[in-house]
């Protein structure tokens, strides 16, 4: 490296395209015992980073990283999401292509356009669940290419099913129909509220839930500290002054999300037969790595992800998020987190359940698509 930054100060005919491919295929990395990746898009600024480099001292490697890709759920912002990899990365967009076409086999939907058009609202079942799905699936499409794979999945509430598919649990073309027709029975579904609570043990705020039994539930159980509130409206916003009031002095977190409907929740109830009628012939799958299901908070086995049972109470029993997080690290050294989808959504859950050593990745920023997704 102190070869490379002393190259980079004194010669003006280094470009950094040729840098890099000269670095990567011109170079034997059999008799370097370390290596070290910048993300970059400039000279100046690869040149500050190698010289910060090189001054660092050298830390021995650890064994290879355990990758466990987590896919996020709804609530996050698309809009103008994934600008650079449809235009750049002919496996993201040709996996968008190849997915927008099996959800027109059920609705004349233009995912792609929706990201560049005049949609300002993607807070919609409807909308959001397909769109989310088609981004992780493509993103993880890209990252195997790529030749990054995880060991374990696991999917945060709607985030399943893009996780059983890449798990291998599911096929694209049965996974697009999950993801249809939940997200066409719960656009009927209006009304409601939910609320996150957190920096509040969630067993305290479930001792709350008391006077309120049959209308405000658990809907997700975020980490030990963090969890997702769901129900009737009043009784969500009573419940939101009353803990406010109660944990004044504990510096509680309190958000209401832009949701139309109180997910999983009593209000479910109305579609969660004729969910399970529409999903009941899903295609048994030979998994590919392990799931962690967010439903049960353990290992998937093959039969889980193919009942229309199995969806109606994915839709409608709170999500384990909590107890899925802690066994998917189980037994496992040198653990990395990586997050499927746009933000960092669940980044703070995961290192309040695992600890602030946890390391955990983002693998997509708006305007940042490729910085964010090369740290991977």
């Amino acid at each position: 490296m102190e070869d490379t930054a002393e190259q980079l100060n004194i010669s003006n005919s280094v470009t950094l395209p040729n840098l890099a491919y000269t670095s990567a295929c011109r170079r034997s990395h059999v008799n370097y015992k370390y290596r070290k990746a910048f993300v970059t898009n400039s000279l100046r600024h690869l040149q500050q980073q190698v010289a910060l480099a090189a001054k660092t001292g050298i830390t021995p490697s650890k064994m290879t990283p355990q990758l466990v890709f987590v896919f996020c759920a709804n609530g996050v912002n698309f809009k103008g999401i994934c600008r650079t990899l449809l235009s750049s990365e002919p496996v993201f967009r040709d996996k968008c292509k190849e997915i927008e076409m099996l959800f027109q086999q059920y609705v004349p939907i233009s995912l792609l356009g929706l990201t560049e058009g005049e949609c300002e609202d993607f807070s919609g079942p409807e909308i959001a669940q397909p769109l989310l799905f088609t981004l992780q699936v493509a993103l993880t499409s890209l990252l195997k290419h790529w030749g990054i794979k995880p060991v374990v999945a696991v999917g945060h509430s709607v985030g399943e099913v893009a996780a059983a598919h890449c798990g291998g649990f599911l096929s694209l073309e049965d996974a697009v129909k999950v993801i249809y027709h939940r997200s066409r029975l719960q656009a009927k579904v209006t009304g409601g509220r939910m609320l996150v609570v957190g920096n509040v043990p969630v067993q305290e705020v479930s001792e709350a839930l008391g006077p309120y039994s049959g209308k405000v539930c658990i809907a997700a159980f975020n980490s030990p500290s963090s969890c997702t509130l769901s129900g009737d409206a009043d009784s969500v916003s009573a419940l939101q002054k009353e803990l406010a009031q109660v944990f004044s002095k504990r510096d509680i977190f309190l958000h209401v999300l832009h949701v139309p409907a109180a997910y999983h929740s009593h209000m479910m109830d109305p579609i969660i037969k004729e969910m399970m009628e529409h999903l009941q012939y899903l295609e048994k799958q030979k998994p590919e790595i392990e799931v962690i299901s967010t439903l049960t908070g353990k290992v998937a086995s093959a039969d889980d992800f193919t009942t229309g049972k199995f969806w109606a109470r994915h839709a409608r029993d709170p999500v384990a998020f909590t107890q899925a997080i802690v066994t998917s690290a189980k037994e496992k050294d040198n653990v990395v987190f990586v997050e499927i989808g746009p933000g960092r959504a669940l980044q703070r859950y995961i290192i309040e359940t695992l600890g602030k050593e946890t390391r955990v990745l983002s693998s997509l920023q708006t305007d940042k698509e490729y910085q964010t997704l090369l740290k991977v």
